[in-house]
């Protein structure tokens, strides 16, 4: 089996690894974003920080 996913090129990507979901970890891997609070409160001051850095 393989990933099945499309590539920036428009053929089908061959990644033979795959998770659970059928996806490979390029098109669909592990992170779905943090889940508790802390997690959440960590991630927006990186995003906040990089705002302030980024002028």
């Amino acid at each position: 089996m393989t990933c099945g996913a499309m590539t920036r090129n428009g053929t089908a990507c061959i990644c033979k690894r795959l998770y659970e979901n059928g996806r490979c970890k390029y098109h669909g891997g592990l992170s779905t974003g943090p889940k508790t609070d802390e997690g959440k409160r960590r991630a927006s001051l990186n995003w906040l920080t990089r705002k302030i850095f980024a002028k």
